[in-house]
């Protein structure tokens, strides 16, 4: 007895300890608010608060699914007037029931599955070409193309069908559902072709970046202007002294020199041979002028070379000789000589 007295306080404890781990774990603490939540439910469903207690008893569903809570769950929904959805419920907890060999539960489930699908409403959407990529929803709930045509169960009240397709405009429409049975045709006219985006401008491109300023360099020195000088150069003091003293020899020679025939011209008839008696200053005159005539021409054919070096030697752009040079002979009763100016 003893034995078997304390077998069973072990087994007990091992039990109520797993309970209490499992009570304490996530997993257990969602079982304790979904039990709470459905009792809240029921006791509201018996007081008639339907719209409150469905949301207590979905939310006791979701946290911890069971076939009770899924039939009282149907019920409220039931007396709440949505049928369609009651009558999913239905369904969903017959199929439960009779995995679990739950004969009577099922049997309750069909049997309102039979009743509520003589009150259900059935709405039909229809369009009679679908574009590419249509998409439908119904209270913001997907729907597939599939179910275009096809009556599909929805609860009474106000709804929303929305169609949308790859460029096309979405289209939205409202229906409402009366509470009695039948099938209400929602046509979903043809989309119409969204606007084209805008182009997309392409952003000017960038300013250029400033170019580094460059190094300011100093200008080479100039170099330094030689002044021209302000008098005749070489070439022209050459030029300008061989041709004048040139030409002026010249001159002074031809004259001496006809000067000399001149004065022979006097003498020759008054001496007999080589005597000329009397003539002796005229002889020597005549001597003198000879002289320097040859002397003039001699001075002149050096200065005429003196001349033609000056002209060899002046570079090419070297103007004409300044007025201020100038060479001229001096002839007088006693003497023969030069004038000049530079």
């Amino acid at each position: 007895m003893k034995r078997w007295a304390l077998a069973l306080l072990l087994s007990l404890g091992v039990t109520t300890s797993a309970a209490a781990a499992r009570a304490q774990s996530p997993e257990g603490a969602s079982i304790a608010v979904a039990e709470a939540l459905f009792q809240q439910g029921r006791a509201l469903l018996d007081q008639g608060r339907y719209a409150e207690a469905c949301l207590k008893l979905a939310e006791s569903q979701r946290l911890d699914p069971k076939l009770g809570t899924l039939l009282n769950l149907a019920v409220c929904h039931e007396k709440e007037g949505k049928t369609a959805t009651a009558w999913a419920e239905y369904i969903s907890a017959a199929s439960l029931a009779r995995g679990k060999g739950q004969k009577d539960r099922e049997q309750f489930a069909r049997d309102h599955v039979a009743e509520l699908k003589k009150k259900l409403a059935y709405v039909v959407l229809r369009m009679e070409t679908p574009p590419a990529g249509l998409g439908m929803k119904l209270d913001d709930k997907p729907i597939d193309v599939a179910a275009l045509n096809v009556p599909l169960p929805i609860d009474p009240g106000n709804h929303t069908v929305a169609a949308m397709a790859p460029g096309k405009r979405s289209w939205t429409g409202e229906i409402l559902v009366p509470a009695q049975p039948g099938e209400i045709p929602v046509v979903i006219p043809a989309l119409e072709d969204a606007p084209a985006p805008p182009p997309t401008e392409t952003p000017p491109p960038p300013p250029p970046e400033p170019s580094p300023p460059l190094a300011q360099t100093k200008p080479p020195p100039a170099e330094p202007r030689i002044s021209a000088p302000t008098g005749p150069s070489a070439s022209t003091v050459l030029l300008v002294t061989g041709f004048g003293i040139g030409g002026a020899a010249l001159l002074v020679g031809a004259v001496t020199g006809i000067l000399t025939l001149v004065e022979a011209s006097e003498i020759l008839p008054k001496c007999n041979g080589s005597q000329c008696p009397g003539q002796a200053d005229a002889l020597a005159t005549a001597n003198t002028l000879a002289n320097v005539s040859n002397i003039g021409f001699g001075v002149a054919v050096l200065g005429l070379g003196v001349g033609i070096a000056g002209i060899a030697l002046a570079p090419k752009h070297e103007k004409a000789p300044p007025r201020a040079v100038s060479v001229m002979p001096l002839v007088g009763p006693f003497a023969i000589g030069l004038r000049g100016t530079f």
